[in-house]
């Protein structure tokens, strides 16, 4: 239903407050103007509040459309970990912000205007392009709006857009910038190329002891080894404490039996119907199929597609229309039913498929359903586990004492470093999954009590430095490997760098790419017509780069990459596209949204400056589910 809300916000003024909303984050940054003030709003921006409840509504909204996105659900902490928090937020001070200027400049917008703007709106007209008021209040009470609520909401949406469009409205693109990004993103060049590889070259020596000592004394900070630290770990989750939570049975049965059928697949039904003007023609149309007219046929006497009058594979309770619903489900397959008065008015009903339910039995899921009540608990509870720990600290008890007494997970890690590696280089298992530990055990020193750290599947971590290992210089002897591997590595990319420049210049002199593959045992290739980010089999991004900053007819090599391989090429052809204004009118459209993004993000850090802003850092935690402090 949200998303059918949206469908209004397609015109370019809308895009050009979205952009302006996206910007926002980095004008009403969030980091440096916390205050301690007490209050039931998160934030004040001039004189219009941005409340708790505001804050919730639309950080869950949010939440919920990037799960939507990446197909699973996120939890509060993973979305704070991508910065939602942070961006609902901004973006919320921002219409505030512009909700204040508009009162302070005596904007509004009048109940006629809004009105029009309803009945205008995609999202709540029948197929016939009118306006039906039932299915409006249908959708906006699904998407948890009252009438007066939503009326509210376009108003504001309204008047910031008339702010908007008067800040960033009214621009043009200039035509040489239209021109440059044409030319940019369809610019075409091609060229034949030889690879020089290291298969080409001679065979490196082994080296000499003095060679070795010599590269090791050059480059003696490649060979230092790290510093480790070692780490005392105490964790808890709700997954750690979901086995030592009692659950009992009349628990786990309360539980299946509020809701079986979230443990199985309901049955879901492949659905067509044809919507008529009116209940006659519904029922003229019906004894037609009757006497053996097809479905397929009485749709196109009345110009409906095959895509118009399908409907989909749904649940019961996935379909819209609570009459079609009931219709669909009450049918065989093939059959097509009564006329039955829908939203949209009469429509005939078809089910072309049934796809059966499946439920599992309170035995088979029982075992589930322990984990999830007792992980739910254990959630519940986290807090409570997370001040127990706290109150230990404070009273001078060490992590491993805090774990015995309150039956937590702990370990100690003897050596770490900064790559979350072992001496032996080995990757160390078991790391608290939080964005954050490493740069907090390298961060702190023995003996400072470190701040917890929110981890993956909403638990806390505390860490103890417990020793430290300083970085030191290894000695010769120590580093011998792999001082004996670099000095290779660097030998073989400087004797392939040889042979590229040796190949580049013959083909200068004259020598034809065909001549230097057959003497060098490859094959020469051709790359092209491509553009810029694109790449051609062995002509990859590196060679595509300088491809694109080369003279036709001139020979080229790549630089040095990872691998120890040079592309030798010469640019054979460009092709520079012809351009006619009106044709791109995608480029227009970004440079427009992007300069008046650029005037509409000057203005609101005008706009902050003048009216202030501060944030209620109490309200904000108690907003975020956080215990206050």
């Amino acid at each position: 239903m949200l998303e059918a809300l949206r469908k209004s916000a397609t015109g370019w003024v809308a895009k050009l407050l979205i952009g302006l909303l996206v910007l926002s984050f980095a004008v009403w940054g969030v980091a440096d103007i916390f205050t301690g003030y007490r209050g039931d709003d998160v934030a004040i921006v001039g004189e219009t509040p941005v409340t708790i409840q505001e804050y919730q509504a639309s950080l869950q909204q949010e939440i919920q459309q990037v799960s939507r996105q990446v197909g699973s659900y996120l939890t509060m902490d993973q979305a704070r970990s991508l910065g939602i928090d942070r961006r609902v937020l901004g973006r919320m001070m921002a219409e505030a912000a512009l909700n204040d200027e508009a009162r302070n400049l005596g904007l509004g917008i009048t109940d006629a205007v809004i009105a029009d703007s309803i009945r205008q709106d995609p999202s709540f007209q029948a197929p016939g392009g009118q306006f039906d008021q039932s299915y409006f209040q249908q959708v906006i009470r699904a998407s948890g709006y009252s009438e007066a609520g939503y009326v509210a909401q376009q108003r504001n949406n309204l008047t910031r857009q008339m702010i908007a469009e008067a800040v960033g409205g009214g621009m043009e693109a200039p035509e040489v910038l239209e021109k440059a990004i044409d030319r940019y993103r369809n610019e075409t060049r091609s060229a034949e190329y030889i690879v020089v590889t290291s298969a080409m070259i001679d065979p490196i020596a082994e080296p000499t002891e003095e060679e070795l000592r010599t590269y090791y004394n050059e480059n003696k900070a490649e060979f230092r080894a790290p510093e480790f630290r070692k780490v005392a770990v105490l964790a808890a989750s709700p997954a750690e404490l979901a086995p030592t939570i009692e659950v009992s049975e009349d628990e786990l049965k309360a539980s299946y039996d509020a809701d079986p059928d979230r443990f199985g697949a309901p049955e879901r039904r492949t659905i067509e119907r044809i919507v008529f003007d009116d209940l006659a023609a519904a029922e003229q149309a019906r004894a037609e199929i009757e006497g053996g007219k097809s479905f397929e046929d009485a749709a196109n006497d009345i110009g409906l597609t095959e895509d118009d009058r399908k409907l989909g594979t749904l649940t019961k309770d996935g379909i819209l229309d609570p009459a079609i619903g009931t219709a669909a489900f009450d049918l065989a397959v093939g059959d097509v039913s009564q006329p039955v008065q829908g939203t949209f008015g009469p429509v005939l009903v078809r089910v072309t498929e049934i796809v059966p339910g499946v439920n599992r039995t309170f035995e088979e899921v029982r075992d589930e359903i322990r984990i999830d009540l007792a992980t739910k608990k254990a959630s519940d509870s986290i807090l409570d586990t997370y001040d127990a720990v706290e109150d230990d600290r404070a009273a001078g008890m060490t992590l491993a004492e805090i774990a015995q007494k309150q039956g937590l997970s702990y370990r100690e890690i003897e050596a770490l470093d900064n790559q979350g590696n072992a001496p032996d280089e080995s990757s160390v298992s078991g790391l608290p999954e939080a964005p954050g530990f490493l740069s907090e055990v390298f961060a702190t020193d023995v003996g400072v009590e470190a701040d917890p750290l929110q981890t993956r599947g909403d638990g806390w971590a505390w860490l103890d430095v417990l020793d430290i290992t300083a970085s030191r210089e290894r000695t010769f002897e120590e580093a011998r490997e792999k001082v004996a591997e670099a000095w290779r590595a660097e030998q073989t990319r400087d004797a392939v760098a040889a042979k590229a420049k040796d190949v580049a210049d013959q083909l200068r002199g004259g020598r034809s790419f065909f001549e230097m593959a057959e003497e060098l045992g490859t094959t020469s290739g051709l790359a092209g017509p491509i553009k810029r980010g694109s790449t051609d089999g062995p002509f990859g991004a590196s060679a595509v780069q300088l491809l694109f900053t080369t003279a036709e007819d001139s020979v080229t090599s790549t630089s040095a990459a990872t691998a120890p391989r040079r592309v030798v090429f010469r640019v054979t052809d460009i092709e520079v596209p012809q351009f006619q204004r009106g044709q791109a009118d995608e480029y227009a459209a970004e440079i427009v949204n992007g300069m008046s993004n650029d005037i509409l993000g000057q203005y609101l850090q005008e706009l902050e400056g003048r009216i202030g802003s501060t944030i209620n850092q109490q309200a904000l935690r108690l907003a975020l589910g956080e215990s206050p402090q």
